[in-house]
């Protein structure tokens, strides 16, 4: 009973992604071949994701923090 809720729930969430990006009107290799190129992007998106935001997230907290805490300014001189 579970295993065919779990079943229908998928097949109709794969029936949703066929009928949103009309990939119901190719043939069954161009089907594959449009599947894979887009596990291949998300793939590529979740790994680029993983290695280089957690820098870009630091890099942006540490300059909101030098901002709003006025640290890491370099000092105005007058007259220099």
């Amino acid at each position: 009973m579970v295993f065919n809720r779990v079943k229908n729930f998928i097949s109709y969430w794969y029936l949703q992604y066929l009928l949103a990006t009309s990939v119901y009107m190719l043939e069954p290799i161009e089907r594959r071949i449009f599947n894979c190129c887009l596990i291949i992007v998300l793939a590529m998106f979740m790994y680029t994701s993983y290695v280089f935001l957690p820098d870009h997230a630091r890099m942006i907290v540490y300059f909101i923090n030098s901002y709003i805490l006025g640290k890491n300014q370099p000092e105005i001189v007058d007259g220099v």
